[in-house]
């Protein structure tokens, strides 16, 4: 068993009447299958681009960011679709944009799916210990 330490933080002195200040931190107890951090040339086509495999009822947290690049390394402002393995769309990623969320419990897995030519994605997941 290992640790993920996550931590998510939203402030903002403008986005509501109130001012924004929001951390909450988690230790996440995990083990193998794991893939730390690792990138993929994503297409338009989602089946081709599966980032983490159907899952046997386990539960994954999956971490996708969005790089803002092509293959080329040329800027792209087309958006990442995150999906459920059959197509399902779930999440949409503009360039710079990210994502951490668990996921699993069912027989569903994760791909990602190019709004036009081709996004590198940055990705990793780790399962639940």
């Amino acid at each position: 068993m290992a640790t993920l330490n996550a931590t998510l933080s939203l402030t903002s002195s403008d986005a509501t009447s109130d001012r924004l200040s929001v951390t909450v931190t988690d230790a996440l107890t995990t083990t193998n299958p794991a893939i730390n951090i690792a990138r993929a040339s994503v297409t338009t086509t989602g089946a081709n681009n599966i980032i983490q495999p159907n899952t046997d009822g386990q539960t994954y947290y999956v971490y996708i960011k969005h790089t803002g690049l092509d293959a080329a390394g040329s800027a792209v402002t087309t958006t990442l679709a995150v999906e459920k393995t059959g197509d399902v769309v779930f999440a949409k990623l503009a360039p710079g944009e990210f994502t951490f969320f668990p996921c699993g419990g069912a027989s569903h897995g994760i791909q990602l799916e190019a709004s036009a030519a081709t996004i590198v994605a940055e990705y990793g997941y780790w399962t639940k210990g």
